[in-house]
């Protein structure tokens, strides 16, 4: 009997051991909103110029474009950066036809032609459906399906 009530004894202390206090932690999180100003370059002014050459070059003397079934446009400084693709010849710039989507052109000869008529910057070119647009940035081009591509020295994509 003894041993019992003993073991009842250490029975109540170790629930009393159990029954502490309970502490509640808050916990308090800081959050920092960042803003980044970006600065917008203006639209520039179009102006559509009429070149009766199927042919023209940029400012710049880097970007030449002919038009015939589709149009080739050429960078002399080539693609930046060349396509994945495996290509035999060199990256010369973009094509595009009429209608679909424009690709980079491998090819040996270049549509650049260094008596072609400058197209200045700010200005638009069109024919048979193409349009193409000079800009400081570089030159954006396209078709009736409004597939195109933008080149320029720094990066080309396609759209």
């Amino acid at each position: 009997m003894r041993r019992l009530g003993l073991l009842i004894a250490i029975a109540f202390v170790a629930a009393a051991c159990g029954r502490g206090t309970t502490t509640t932690e808050t916990a308090v999180v800081a959050t920092q909103t960042v803003v980044d100003t970006v600065t917008l370059e203006p639209i520039p002014t179009i102006t559509t110029t009429t070149l009766s050459s199927p042919t023209f070059q940029m400012p710049s003397k880097n970007i030449g474009c002919t038009a015939g079934e589709g149009v080739v446009c050429d960078i002399l400084s080539g693609l930046n950066p060349e396509p994945k693709k495996s290509c035999e010849l060199d990256w010369t710039g973009m094509e595009m036809e009429s209608s679909g989507p424009s690709q980079p052109r491998c090819a040996g000869d270049t549509a650049y032609d260094q008596s072609a008529p400058v197209l200045q910057y700010g200005a638009a070119w069109g024919r048979d459906g193409f349009t193409c647009v000079s800009m400081t940035n570089g030159l954006q081009c396209h078709n009736r399906d409004a597939h195109g591509f933008l080149l320029s020295r720094e990066a080309w994509t396609q759209f």
